[in-house]
């Protein structure tokens, strides 16, 4: 795995995100747990070539046979790391 600019700025997008959540639930632990919603797309972004090469694994009744292109798995990161939260944000 090689670390490159996208995935240091996903990082501190995250870690902007994430202390922006802890920071409206002013504390309270329950909203404060909402920040761990960036482990997925961090995840997503960081390991692309790991998670698009799971086959094997049945999916409703489907046996997934094919890679999934590690772009793919990458682009689904960053909709749901800026995309949905930009989304959210406008729509408030």
């Amino acid at each position: 795995m090689q670390i490159t600019v996208a995935k240091l700025v996903a990082t501190v997008i995250a870690c902007v995100i994430a202390v922006a959540v802890i920071v409206e639930a002013k504390g309270a632990t329950a909203h404060a747990s909402k920040a761990l919603g960036v482990l997925l797309p961090m995840a997503l972004i960081w390991f692309p070539e790991e998670i698009g090469g799971f086959t094997g694994y049945f999916v409703r009744g489907h046996r997934v046979d094919a890679e999934t292109p590690p772009f793919l798995i990458s682009a689904a990161g960053w909709f749901l790391l800026v995309g949905v939260p930009a989304v959210v944000y406008l729509l408030q």
